[in-house]
């Protein structure tokens, strides 16, 4: 800032040297208060410098930075893109072509008892079929005759109430009507007991000579041998294994008989049973085994039974409980392990009649 001096004269009056004085004075108090009005400026405009002052380093250009999207936008800087729908192309499928729902073939009623279908109690499979023809033919050769069957079994066997009243009552069949026609095959059988039923008989005592009839048996006659001859038989119904406790001696034994009878020319149809005599169901399976490796008919009544209250047993666990009106229209019937029985039986009997005898017969 560019300063005035100011340089005070020395002589004059004393008046004029007072007022000159007061004169310099007042300069001077001028003077002073522009310097420091001045300075003032000078101070506050260091205090407060301008925005270009305040940096000592020069000011560099920053390149504007390029722009980056956010993803946090607001519509007020970006507006949101527009949405498509996207329309699929319609893409024909071809039309399945519908299974036919099989038809089930209804069962008629005469070949079901207790909701089992006959393949469930009746084991004959085509195997066993051509077999027991073979069987029946031989039969056939040796004379056998075609209307008869022997009953080989113990006191459930050896009973009024198992099958004898086909031949001696009138028995209402219902649904079972067709089975008419094989009660006139074996008149006369169904109320036959032979030398091969008897009260507590076993596979064992089949064979004891004591045990044949000493009046109408031969001295060395066991009482399968004696039965064959005094009743020839085509067929020979076995129901047995009640009164067999030892399993393995068991299965022997029915072995031998089912041998004997195959060598005979007789068809053995083996019967398994509803009760568990034994301590288990072994004989039953004994009987099955037998039956397959042998080829020959099974009448299966232990599933038969199952159908049954208690089995079909009386209270001993052994003898079925009976039903005297002797009446399938009857729905009792069907709860009684007798009637059940002999029903099931002489459906065996018909199918060996339908698919061996009948057939081979001239």
């Amino acid at each position: 800032m560019k300063r005035t001096f100011f340089f005070l004269r020395c002589c004059g009056s004393p008046r004029e040297s007072l007022a000159e004085t007061m004169r310099l004075v007042a300069v001077t108090a001028v003077f002073l208060l522009l310097a420091a009005c001045s300075a003032g400026g000078e101070t506050a405009a260091a205090v407060a410098p301008t925005v270009a002052e305040a940096t000592a380093v020069p000011p560099t250009t920053t390149p504007a930075p390029t722009a980056v999207p956010s993803a946090t936008a607001t519509a007020k800087k970006l507006a949101a893109p527009p949405t498509f729908t996207v329309v699929p192309t319609a893409v024909p499928t071809a039309t399945p072509t519908e299974t036919p729902t099989p038809t089930a073939t209804a069962v008629p009623p005469e070949d079901m008892v207790n909701g089992l279908t006959l393949d469930q109690f009746l084991l004959m499979d085509e195997g066993v079929q051509v077999h027991i023809r073979e069987i029946y033919a031989r039969g056939q050769e040796l004379g056998r005759n075609p209307r008869a069957f022997s009953k080989v079994g113990d006191s459930v066997v050896l009973t009024p109430h198992y099958l004898a009243r086909f031949d001696t009552e009138q028995v209402k069949l219902g649904v079972y009507a067709p089975l008419q026609a094989t009660i006139d095959q074996f008149a006369g059988s169904f109320s036959r007991y032979g030398q091969v039923s008897h009260v507590g008989l076993s596979s064992r005592t089949l064979y004891e000579l004591g045990w044949a009839d000493q009046e109408l048996c031969l001295a060395d006659e066991n009482a399968v041998d004696c039965e064959i001859r005094l009743n020839n038989p085509s067929i020979f119904l076995i129901r047995l294994g009640t009164n067999d406790l030892v399993p393995s001696a068991y299965e022997t034994n029915m072995r031998k008989l089912i041998e004997h009878l195959l060598d005979e020319g007789i068809i053995p149809v083996l019967g398994t049973k509803a009760d568990r005599n034994e301590g288990s169901n072994q004989n039953n399976d004994i009987v099955r085994q037998i039956a397959g490796e042998y080829k020959i008919p099974l009448w299966e009544f232990d599933p038969v039974a199952g159908t049954l209250p208690g089995r079909g047993l009386d209270v001993d666990g052994v003898h079925m409980t009976t039903f005297y009106a002797h009446d399938y229209t009857q729905p009792e019937a069907f709860q009684r392990g007798h009637a059940m029985n002999n029903l099931t039986a002489l459906m065996m009997l018909d199918a060996l009649l339908t698919d061996v005898i009948l057939p081979a017969t001239p």
